[in-house]
This record gives C-alpha cells, structure tokens and sequence, in this order.
C-alpha cells in the first residue's frame, strides 16, 4: 500500500478517508474526527472517530488500534472496537473544536480562524503543531487546492502560501463540543501574559459569549485589568452580562474611579447587590464617588493615593511607598499633609531618589501644588493639564484636604464626548 511518509500531514487529508479493516480489508466507515489529548505540550492524538458506512452513528478507536494512513487512500485499523471507547476529560474532537473557529494569536494578539489543522507524524504518534489561519488552507479543505493555485499561477504569477501559528502561541477562545467554552487554566493560561490593554484589543474582536467566558478565566485581578481597557459601552455591556458575584469580585479588584464608571450605568438592584458583597472601606469609598455628578472632578478622582505627614523623613516615605505598592493602582507623586490633613506640599518620585535619606519631607518637597476641586467642572480640570503638563493632578474640597487624584487619561476621556457634542452643535 501507498504509505504516508511525509513528516507532516494535514487534518483535512485525513478527515473522510474510508476506515478499513486489516485481514479482511472490510470497510467500516469513514474518518468524521481525530480525537487528541491536552496534557501534552502539543496535543497528541488519541482516538479516530468513525462515522458507520451507510449509517449517521458514530464509534470511536483508539489510535493504538490504528494500523496505518494510507494518504488518500484509506486509515487501517486492527479489528472493530469490542466495547464502546469514550473521550477522557482532557480530550477533544480536533475538526469539531478547531475547524472555523475563532482562536487568539497570542505572538500577534488578534483574533483569526482557524481553516486547518497541521500535524506532524512520527508513527505510531500524531501531534497537533501548528494552526492553518491561510487561504491555502481553506481551499485545501474544500478541495480546490490545485485549481486555485493553477489559476492564480496563471493569470496573477502569485504562488499561494502556507499561514501557520504555532500551537504553542494559541489558546482556544471557544470549544464547539458541547457548545462550551474552554476552560483557560489561570495563571498558567496564555492569555494572562497579555498586557491589559493587547487583551482588551481581543475581547472587543470576540463574540459576547467568549468574552464573558475568557474574564470568568482569567482570574479577578486581570478580569479588572482588562475590563477597564474596555470602551465604555462595552465596558457597561459586558457587565451587565456577568454575573453578580463575579462582577462584585472584579469591580473588587479595579480603581475606585473605574469601578464608579460601570456602576453609575447599572440599575440600581445590580449596584446595590454588588455594593453589599464588599468590604465597608470599598463601599465607603464607591459611594462617595457615586454622590459626585458626572461632569464635575469628583466623579473622576481615585480615592487611592499615597500621602505623609511633613515632619517625616524621606527614609519613612520609602517605607510608606514599598508598603504601599501592592495595594495602589499606581503611584506618581507623594502628597504631604500637616497635622490638620490640609494639602501643603507635594514629592516627586524623582525629588525622593535624589535626596538625602535623613532629610525631613519639609525640606524637600515642593509647596506650590497644582491641584483642582471636588466640584470643578471636568473641561476646567482638562484645561488644568493642558496648563500644568502634570499626569496626575490631586482633588481637593473647599477646606484643601486631599480628596483623590485624576490621571491625564481620565479627564480627556471624561471631556471628549461633551466636546465633540458641542461641536457638532456649532457645525449644524
């Protein structure tokens, strides 16, 4: 018989090849799927699932019962399964999983389809290596590789190419077995090696049913990451969709002030329930935010914010920072209170690596600070960037006691739609 003895094979040359006995060479079927193995780095393959001649049932055969592929010809197997085979726990149905279906390129953080599998064959073994995302593929599977490839020879001298990913650089967004979705394993999954804002480009490109199950997976503190590099509609969408305890975990885990911006478009038993399954210091501080009207600096601030007393030396400070890290978003300046907690001052992080570990905060810090109020209006507190050129700028109330921070980045998202509202006005 024609043996296959290429290293490498594709899944669509195996799928429909009639499956024959060895001995008497009766036939019994036709391949329908190739069954592999998760445990593995690349997927190995350990079953063939048959669809019975003259028959829509199917049965399954281990691959160790698998004699032999003969390349368009036919698969040889030992002898008819004696008793019903069934799939283990970490093992899917290849063309049933993978064929059209969406995967994340993790090398290149975008969503593609997947029209093929390659396979690498070092008999008796079969692995999954490589994903099949070209056009090649695609027309290999539908039969038309040589005529497609004939013509565009002909008429446009283009040699079509193969358009492969690695296994290792994928991880599956949906499972079609089932109708489920593929549980990712946190933290080892892929996904979460993905900075927040590349993870973010991938669930806007997903459907709504993966991207709920891809946050359910990658844990709460990603899920948060991610959720808030969302665009707000979406970002609002999607946490409508989850449910409540999860979105209490998540909103748990993000910024206070992003976390207000989901909530103030929630109805009001969602807010409610997820208000009561946090701590009272998180609750505290959402609802402070949540009392702001959206156009003035309140609602935008993060209660979240490093600040010492002046008397403290700049050694104390560095403790204070190391301490905090883990638990604040980010940290840009250090703001010094005196004993009345009224703002007097502030620290750079590049004033605090140049100065003398003994010296009193009041002899380093800067005293002018630019700063913005509770209740300013959030085009002014856009203008205050524009003016100072500062990333950060602290909220104060009426009596100049640090209430929060607002980044560049919230204010001009905050400003942006009142602006090109207005001007939309002027240009009609």
């Amino acid at each position: 018989m024609n043996y296959l003895q290429q290293n490498f094979i594709y899944l669509s040359q195996i799928i429909g090849l009639p499956v024959v006995v060895s001995g008497d060479g009766a036939r019994v079927g036709y391949v329908s799927d190739l069954v592999a193995g998760l445990r593995e780095m690349y997927p190995k393959i350990t079953a063939v699932k048959i669809r019975k001649k003259m028959s829509a049932e199917h049965f399954y055969v281990l691959w160790k019962d698998v004699v032999k592929v003969a390349e368009n010809k036919a698969l040889v197997i030992t002898s008819m399964p004696e008793a019903n085979v069934a799939l283990g726990e970490n093992e899917i149905c290849l063309r049933e999983t993978f064929w059209d279906k969406q995967i994340v390129d993790i090398s290149g953080s975008k969503v593609v389809r997947v029209n093929d599998l390659h396979l690498l064959r070092e008999d008796p073994n079969f692995w999954v290596v490589h994903m099949d995302i070209g056009f090649k593929g695609l027309v290999r599977r539908l039969g038309w590789a040589p005529f497609v490839e004939y013509i565009s020879k002909w008429l446009f001298a283009y040699e079509l190419k193969e358009r492969f990913i690695s296994w290792k650089y994928v991880q599956p967004v949906t499972m079609a077995r089932a109708g489920e979705s593929l549980s990712l394993k946190v933290p080892h999954s892929k996904m979460a090696e993905l900075h927040p804002a590349e993870l973010a480009d991938i669930l806007i490109d997903i459907g709504t049913d993966e991207r709920i199950a891809i946050l359910k997976a990658l844990g709460n503190t990603m899920a948060a990451s991610a959720l808030k590099e969302l665009p707000l509609k979406l970002r609002i969408q999607t946490a409508e969709l989850l449910k409540h305890d999860q979105l209490a975990s998540i909103i748990n885990e993000m910024p206070p002030d992003e976390a207000v911006d989901i909530l103030n478009k929630l109805p009001r038993k969602k807010v409610s329930y997820i208000l009561n399954a946090l701590q009272p210091d998180k609750v505290a501080q959402l609802k402070n935010l949540l009392s702001y009207s959206e156009k003035v600096a309140g609602s935008l601030m993060n209660t979240e914010y490093v600040s010492v007393r002046s008397s403290v030396t700049v050694n104390q400070v560095w403790e204070k920072i190391r301490a905090e890290l883990k638990k604040k978003e980010s940290i840009y300046y250090v703001y010094v209170l005196d004993d009345n907690d009224t703002l007097i001052g502030v620290l750079t992080l590049r004033q605090l690596l140049t100065a003398q570990h003994d010296k009193m905060v009041s002899e380093v810090m800067r005293k002018r600070v630019a700063k913005v109020r509770v209740d300013d209006d959030v085009k002014d507190v856009a203008q205050h960037f524009l003016k100072y050129d500062f990333t950060v700028l602290p909220v104060v109330d009426k009596h100049n006691k640090i209430q929060g921070t607002i980044t560049i980045k919230d204010a001009f998202e905050s400003v942006y739609p009142r602006i090109r509202e207005e001007a939309e006005q002027e240009l009609a």
